[in-house]
């Protein structure tokens, strides 16, 4: 993911903390290195979290920033503050796949180390909502709650979950396709370490994501994973 905050128009302004719960269903205790999560958070009360194209982009420049490795987005991001490139948590984890909906997102991520997830959700969530509450005037906590998330444990299951975050946006009548929506990794698979290489084609992984007979077979086993 390129995206440039000089091309926004908006320069990433300093963080501040925002002191939240997490439900306790989704409390993640142990957390472990080397495992896949995913993620989710909503806005609070339900309000959109995304209003139009750019906080879209902020919020990707911002997962971009933290995830790819330094020498990536120093090399990118010329400009970028050093406050935001000490930051950096290319080492120690690895963006999966996303899809931004306009009240809610998901995140597929695998975390190297074991506190890796939560220093991220932390700081892209601190960061877009200080660019969010500063663009519309408003102040307090633009998230319902600390994101909510649950440990993969299979290989097989992981293939599944991209499938279901990808279909979010298909889901909620956004779209027919999911290629047709430009705020999801549909067309961009990220870090799985390889276990994307099984579709040897575009034409494959479209027919993956739009088999129902294939999804509605595997839903009871992804549903304790979707946090909706």
């Amino acid at each position: 993911m390129v995206i440039s905050w000089l091309f926004l128009g908006v320069e990433p302004l300093k963080e501040v903390v925002y002191i939240q719960n997490m439900p306790t269903k989704y409390l993640v205790r142990n957390l472990r290195e080397n495992s896949y999560y995913h993620a989710y958070n909503r806005g609070v009360g339900e309000e959109s979290i995304f209003r139009d194209e750019q906080d879209y982009k902020m919020f990707l420049f911002y997962l971009d920033i933290y995830t790819s490795p330094l020498e990536a987005v120093c090399a990118r991001y010329s400009a970028l503050p050093p406050r935001l490139t000490a930051k950096n948590l290319g080492d120690d984890i690895r963006l999966v796949a996303y899809c931004l909906m306009p009240d809610h997102f998901h995140l597929l991520v695998k975390q190297e180390s074991t506190l890796a997830m939560p220093q991220l959700l932390k700081q892209v969530t601190n960061g877009y909502t200080t660019y969010f509450n500063s663009k519309y005037k408003r102040g307090g906590r633009l998230m319902q709650g600390r994101y909510r998330a649950v440990l993969i444990e299979s290989e097989y299951l992981l293939i599944q979950m991209v499938r279901f975050v990808h279909l979010n946006s298909s889901f909620a009548g956004l779209c027919k396709d999911p290629g047709d929506y430009a705020w999801s990794s549909y067309k961009q698979p990220l870090h799985t370490n390889g276990l994307l290489n099984r579709f040897v084609s575009a034409e494959e992984w479209k027919k993956f994501h739009l088999d129902q007979n294939s999804y509605q077979l595997n839903l009871p086993k992804i549903k304790a994973l979707t946090l909706d």
